[in-house]
């Protein structure tokens, strides 16, 4: 047990490595230049000035010191300034990390919640009506792109119809008001319940219900209803476009997952010994086709705080992927960086928890 924890640990500390080192080289290899994004703004004439620019933020130092300069920053955690925010670029990212989650979480609690119902009922009920349904719906999200989807969908009821808003996560002049005493409170009591609740019942499903409930809960202690139900006016498209094909690919896993568990050697013995259906359907069967699903589900984790491009930018939304897009057109680096690193980090951990979590359900997995 200690040896399988130990080469995950390694393993995923190594790819972090990688990753920093990639991060550092790899904008520096697209421009020929990287210090002249900073010269924005600052007459070609002005060379002094320009090469104070250079100084202050290390252009002038050898490749391989700016390399270990990177290096030490980031295991202390300074990732410098936002030359286009003049902030730092942790600041800048943790004003846009909560409007990604709006987005991510509630479109995969959704996806999830009524994938893993859809594909239950056609994994049951194989070739009837709900298993035609999702194997058709599953041809539609495959021929056709999420990001035409919504801008079809943008055209349609923002446009033509103007059920919804066309850009931005909040009616214009709203500000959202957030109590964060309040909402780390109601947070840590959550977690603290379940937790509890985990020690209590010996069951890891309250964990899984429990976390975002406290969430939930907290988000609705500290946003003012009116602010709530505003940003959730704003979100519904984006939402329900994602959530349109995320439904049918955890539903088509989870169906697939059943029809290949069905016919398992453990599943006829649990017939033969004359368990109820239900027993054999929901104990062992259903408990077994969502392993895939852990798998699936840990690797969606990992987008939770980068939210996604395309839609943030079809819809303007002001979150990470929105944040990324900028950075790089504007020339930001640290900022750049910082988000880049981010997102591979929070890669990195989600699978390492994915593994773990896997081997705990799955007693197959082999510890070395």
């Amino acid at each position: 047990m200690k040896g399988y924890y130990l080469k995950k640990v390694l393993s995923s500390l190594f790819v972090l490595f990688i990753i920093i080192t990639l991060n550092f080289f790899l904008p520096r290899m697209i421009f020929s230049d990287p210090a002249q994004p900073y010269f924005a703004g600052v007459p070609e004439d002005q060379t002094a000035l320009r090469e104070q620019i250079r100084e202050e933020y290390g252009f002038n130092d050898p490749l391989i010191v700016q390399y270990f300069d990177y290096l030490g920053r980031v295991f202390t955690l300074d990732l410098g300034t936002s030359h286009v925010y003049k902030d730092s670029v942790w600041k800048v990212m943790f004003s846009r990390i909560p409007w990604s989650m709006v987005l991510t979480v509630s479109s995969m609690l959704i996806s999830i919640t009524l994938g893993i119902i859809l594909g239950a009922i056609a994994g049951k009920k194989r070739d009837h009506a709900a298993d035609k349904v999702l194997l058709g719906l599953s041809g539609v999200t495959t021929a056709i792109p999420s990001f035409w989807l919504a801008l079809v969908s943008l055209m349609l009821f923002a446009f033509t119809f103007k059920i919804f808003p066309y850009r931005g996560a909040m009616t214009a002049g709203y500000t959202l008001s957030f109590n964060g005493p309040v909402f780390l409170i109601v947070l840590v009591v959550g977690v603290a319940l379940t937790v509890a609740l985990k020690l209590i019942t010996r069951k890891i499903i309250c964990i899984f219900i429990g976390s975002p409930l406290s969430v939930l809960a907290a988000l609705l202690a500290a946003v003012p209803v009116g602010d709530i139900a505003d940003v959730a006016y704003h979100a519904a498209l984006p939402v329900m476009i994602s959530v349109f094909s995320g439904v049918i690919s955890y539903g088509l896993l989870v169906r697939n997952s059943m029809i290949a568990v069905t016919n398992e050697d453990y599943i006829l013995t649990a017939r033969a010994k004359g368990l109820p259906p239900s027993v054999v359907l929901y104990k062992h069967t259903f408990r077994n086709a969502l392993l895939p699903l852990i798998t699936n589900v840990g690797m969606s984790m990992a987008g939770l705080l980068g939210g996604s491009v395309l839609m943030e930018k079809i819809f303007s939304w002001p979150g990470m992927g929105q944040l990324l897009l900028d950075a790089c057109n504007n020339g930001d680096y640290q900022l750049s960086q910082a988000i880049l690193l981010l997102f591979a980090s929070i890669t990195v951990v989600c699978n390492f928890i994915t593994d773990l979590v896997y081997h705990k359900f799955d007693p197959r997995v082999k510890e070395v």
